[in-house]
């Protein structure tokens, strides 16, 4: 009796799961709740009916002569833009939804591959999964007191860390990327950091993977016939900058990874400079040309960038501890896999954050970031309000 009564809840769940998957499948939900404050999102929770906007500059190398493309407003129309630019050219990024517009110094020279591992800090911000959502992506740097009204640094020597996926879903990718990429300048001069962790979704699209890819991107290639395959080329700005992220870094004792780091991944006992080297070297080569353990550091479901297991709770605790031990760590900060809350997992050894800013952006909510300081763990909303970090 117990046997056909266990066996009748599993069928239940497996139901229930493959019904709310399937329903994502189809189009009818986006988002799938399969425990309490977890969920599984889908490619759209609408029809998406966006198409031509304003969008860019996209930046691409023709030999050793930048040319940039941009659709930009002009007297209340939208007009196509191309332009040579110098080495030392400064850009103007117009953001159609919040009406704004912010001017981006290219960078003196190339960017190099970042650093894996830092110094403790004592100061830093740790947000994620943004997904092209400029306004919110703009409202919890200024609440947290990154920026200022203006979009200039003001956070002098503190650390911004943003834990991957600010590709797709939303309509403003390509500002929000121009944003990090000015922040990062004006970090470094007033001697602090930004941090971009490659995510997923960064993957998916410098791999031509555009399953999540709005209309407005697509129209827009078309528009200025650029097609968005090289948009983050290894021939473009943002693309070559991008490929000199990382997919996990270390700041004092703290991990930094959209997904997580496994314990099969961790028990090759690859440094951190080595796992983010494969992933770049993994991002313009074949898969079928990586081997069993470079595919395990850099493909799903396995990879830095992919994995869920640690907010699923798959592993024991005593497999997470030897992960962050492998790696000089006490705690991991992961995105990737939503929640509704920040959540401490493990007793705190994992932190994930990946949070629903777009739907509380849409309903007036003020959105909210992990803030790091002094070591002490802490949440931080878009309207500057701080708050203890919940207990499990």
């Amino acid at each position: 009796m117990v046997k056909k009564l266990l066996l009748g809840i599993v069928l239940l769940v497996i139901l229930y799961v493959g019904g709310g998957i399937g329903l994502i499948a189809l189009g009818v939900i986006d988002k799938f709740y399969f425990l309490p404050g977890w969920s599984i999102k889908g490619p759209n929770a609408t029809k998406d009916r966006s198409g031509f906007a304003a969008d860019g500059p996209v930046v691409y190398y023709q030999g050793a002569t930048l040319i940039s493309w941009q659709i930009a407003p002009r007297n209340g129309k939208l007009q196509l833009l191309t332009d040579t630019l110098k080495a030392d050219a400064v850009l103007t990024c117009f953001v159609s939804e919040t009406n704004r517009q912010f001017r981006v110094p290219l960078r003196p020279t190339p960017a190099q591959p970042e650093v894996a591992e830092y110094a403790a800090v004592p100061k830093l911000l740790a947000l994620s999964d943004i997904e092209g959502n400029f306004k919110g992506f703009e409202q919890l740097l200024r609440g947290a007191g990154v920026v200022d009204q203006n979009l200039n640094w003001q956070y002098g020597q503190g650390h911004l860390v943003l834990v991957g996926d600010f590709f797709d879903r939303g309509l403003n990718v390509t500002e929000c990327l121009w944003l990090m990429y000015k922040l990062e300048q004006e970090a470094v001069q007033a001697g602090g950091k930004v941090h971009f962790i490659v995510g997923n979704h960064e993957r998916m699209n410098l791999t031509g993977h555009y399953k999540y890819l709005r209309r407005k991107y697509r129209a827009n290639a078309d528009t200025l016939g650029l097609p968005y395959e090289k948009w983050y080329g290894s021939h473009s700005l943002l693309g070559r900058w991008l490929r000199t992220k990382n997919v996990v870094e270390r700041i004092g004792t703290t991990l930094f990874a959209h997904g997580g780091i496994s314990p099969e991944l961790a028990a090759q006992n690859l440094p951190l400079t080595r796992l983010n080297d494969l992933a770049r070297y993994s991002l313009d080569v074949p898969v079928a040309h990586l081997t069993p353990q470079e595919k395990q550091a850099t493909q799903p479901p396995t990879s830095p960038d992919w994995y869920r297991g640690l907010a699923q709770e798959k592993p024991a605790e005593v497999q997470v501890d030897q992960v962050l031990k492998t790696y000089g760590a006490t705690t991991m900060v992961i995105g990737h896999t939503p929640v509704e809350a920040i959540k401490p997992l493990y007793h705190g050894k994992i932190i994930a954050i990946d949070l629903p800013h777009q739907e509380r952006c849409d309903a007036g909510q003020p959105l909210q970031a992990l803030l790091i300081e002094n070591g002490k763990l802490s949440v931080v909303d878009s309207q500057g309000k701080r708050q203890a970090l919940a207990a499990e």
